[in-house]
């Protein structure tokens, strides 16, 4: 089972807002609201102890993947990782295109500029974006893995360039 897991920051007519959320194969993470700057201090209390610990505990294998962002890189969260045996999937930097993860997050973006009135704080945001990724039904979590393969061709045949996705 693969776990893919990425912060998103959503912005729009109402102040933007931070979220770290992941999914798996047919599962996913409960979302988390990250207040100011994500650090890897902050990621590792907020997010991979509370939150990524207790649902890796629960699967009979997984790898987990994330982005490169600077907080996820950091020594003291590659060690986190080491310390606590949970195997990663390595990650090309620049590779959101072939992410199903980022490919979620475009489904509930286009959900949230369905919504009407649109939100006009980040509370009412951050409500929103929990019940749209609530809302995810397992066969759509998991189609997004199954076009991981198409996604990572198409990016091959274009020179390591856009895949359109």
């Amino acid at each position: 089972m693969l776990n893919s897991c990425i912060m998103h920051r959503h912005t729009g007519s109402a102040p933007g807002i931070m979220v770290w959320g992941g999914i798996g194969y047919h599962s996913r993470y409960p979302l988390v609201r990250i207040a100011g700057t994500l650090n890897s201090q902050r990621y590792i209390s907020e997010v991979l102890k509370p939150v990524v610990l207790p649902y890796l505990q629960g699967l009979a294998t997984a790898i987990f993947q994330h982005d490169n962002a600077r907080p996820h890189v950091t020594r003291v969260v590659q060690r986190f990782f080491v310390n606590h045996q949970i195997e990663l999937l390595p990650w090309p930097a620049h590779s959101r295109d072939i992410s199903p993860l980022e490919n979620m997050w475009s489904m509930v973006a286009q959900r949230l500029t369905q919504i009407t009135p649109p939100v006009a704080t980040p509370d009412q945001l951050w409500r929103n974006m929990w019940k749209l990724f609530g809302l995810l039904y397992p066969k759509n979590i998991s189609s997004l893995f199954e076009l991981t393969p198409r996604r990572v061709a198409a990016v091959i045949s274009n020179n390591g360039g856009y895949s359109c996705y």
